[in-house]
This record gives structure tokens, C-alpha cells and sequence, in this order.
């Protein structure tokens, strides 16, 4: 399953301040897609509710104000650190989403 999402939306850098060398005269727009495994889950009894939760969850790919890169296209161009930082974010943003399933 895909999901595509907007992880930073904001013209302050005080916002994301791990970010800030990111911005632009626009400000800072991390955009991903993700992809994960729904898994069902229920309480354990019968009858009871079933739930669709995604696990295993990878980002795929990321734009940073609209320039799209792979995660190893990312380190290459920021930094491992910084893009580790914003795969974590991404990972972090992707497991907070309803994705529809």
C-alpha cells in the first residue's frame, strides 16, 4: 500500500530549526511517498472488531521543495546525517496518517 503525504509545510525557519538549511525565499516543503503492509488486528476474542493498521513501514521518496530524491539520492545531496533526519521525520509523520485502508 502507498501513501503520499506532506511531512513540512512552513516559511519559518524557527519552525524546524534541524531544518533550517533546507529553506528557501519560499520556506520548506518535505513531501514523501511511503509504502507499508496492512496487517488486521482485533482484540483477540472472537466476535470481536477487526482494524487494519499499516506496518513495516519505508519511504521511498522525498521531495524537498519539489525536487524529488530517493533516500540515497537524499544522503548524497544533504548529507547522511541531515538525511537521515528527514527520513526519520517522514517514517515518524507516515506512521501518525490514516491511510485508508
Amino acid at each position: 500500500m502507498e501513501l503520499i503525504s506532506t511531512a513540512i509545510d512552513s516559511s519559518e525557519a524557527a519552525e524546524h530549526p534541524k531544518f533550517a538549511s533546507l529553506y528557501d525565499e519560499d520556506g520548506l516543503l518535505i513531501e514523501y511517498i511511503a509504502s507499508g503492509q496492512p496487517c488486521a488486528n482485533d482484540y483477540g476474542v472472537p466476535g470481536s472488531p477487526v482494524w487494519y493498521e499499516i506496518e513495516d513501514i519505508t519511504i521511498d521518496n522525498v521531495d524537498v521543495n519539489g525536487i524529488g530524491y530517493t533516500p540515497k539520492e537524499l544522503a548524497s545531496k544533504f548529507g547522511k546525517d541531515l538525511a537521515d533526519e528527514i527520513i526519520d521525520y517522514c517514517h515518524e509523520d507516515a506512521y501518525e496518517k490514516d491511510w485508508n485502508v
